[in-house]
């Protein structure tokens, strides 16, 4: 019931930003599918990422836009890994600028609420992310360095994603 709740609070996100955005000149507005691999010590207890996001933006100059971000990402945890899956639920704002028309690079960070099979509630992490990548047309293909601070230990939980949608501009 509360992915179900999650997916619906998402699409009415993203629904709004393309209603309220619409109108208005130099507003940007999407959503991505997402594929990752986590990396580094991470990656030696998590086998992959799949999620979904959405995103609206807000123009403060021909090529740059204020935007910010709402998402769900699934970890799937190795065999013997005793956490089980991570979830994480990413709101972050962030730059996304435009160097040629096709062309952007992309700055994010805010919150990440995650939570392990093993936790009986999320707990809110500093997240941010970092990437490049192409729009031909509204859609759009991004690779993403992606992460949150680690509670108990110094570091970070890191991934590479692969992001795959639609942007409005």
């Amino acid at each position: 019931m509360k992915k179900k709740s999650l997916l619906l609070v998402l699409l009415a996100v993203v629904f709004a930003n393309g209603t309220l955005f619409a109108q208005k000149k130099n507003t940007l507005f999407g959503g991505n599918i997402i594929v990752g691999f986590p990396t580094g010590s991470f990656g030696d207890s998590y086998t992959s990422a799949l999620g979904f996001e959405g995103f609206g933006g807000i123009g403060l100059g021909e090529n740059l836009y204020a935007t910010g971000t709402l998402g769900y990402v699934s970890y799937a945890a190795e065999s013997y890994n005793p956490y089980g899956r991570v979830t994480l639920i990413p709101i972050k704002a962030g730059l996304r600028y435009y160097a040629t028309k096709n062309l952007f690079l992309t700055g994010n960070a805010g919150v990440g609420l995650i939570k392990d099979q093993d936790m009986s509630s999320r707990e809110s992490r500093f997240a941010y992310d970092v990437g490049a990548g192409f729009q031909f047309s509204k859609f759009q293909a991004g690779l993403y360095y992606d992460g949150w601070k680690r509670q108990n230990t110094s570091g970070s939980s890191n991934s590479i994603l692969l992001k795959f949608g639609i942007a409005i501009k």
